[in-house]
């Protein structure tokens, strides 16, 4: 991620509350718990050496310049700690999107074809059995991080 200014700050705030240096930073879209339903919701992942954290963005679309009401945001945070995690893995988003919903206990690993049609969805799976699903643009060193 390029920093200007801005953004410098912002992550030198999010060091301060952390307590730690941040190691990993992206883009990222929540898209779901299993069995929790569908989150999709935009923002930041970013990571410490003990501890992983997700913050969303508040969202504005074209309607919102024409209504009068404006809707009121609640930010959304969550965090998890490193050594919670099981494995990180790509599956299939339709699997995801299963297990998000109940339908299946087990996510599928995406395929190679599928691959280069979707846009990959990362499993963070934890030791409980439970798991996060994301898309992130840069899950390489999120990837490292996590031990996988």
């Amino acid at each position: 991620m390029e920093e200007n200014n801005e953004s410098m700050e912002f992550w030198e705030e999010k060091k301060q509350e952390t307590g730690k240096e941040i190691l990993f930073k992206s883009f990222a879209r929540f898209i779901g718990e299993t069995a929790k339903g569908s989150s999709e919701l935009s923002g930041l992942l970013y990571a410490t050496e003990d501890r992983v954290y997700f913050e969303d963005f508040e969202k504005s679309s074209m309607l919102d310049m024409f209504m009068k009401k404006k809707r009121k945001y609640e930010k959304y945070t969550m965090n998890f700690l490193v050594p919670e995690v099981e494995n990180m893995r790509k599956v299939s988003a339709s699997s995801a999107a299963a297990c998000i919903n109940g339908e299946l206990d087990d996510a599928k690993p995406q395929g190679a074809v599928m691959g280069l049609f979707n846009s990959p969805v990362w499993e963070i799976r934890f030791k409980s059995g439970t798991s996060y699903f994301f898309e992130l643009f840069e899950p390489a060193a999120l990837i490292k991080l996590l031990g996988n």
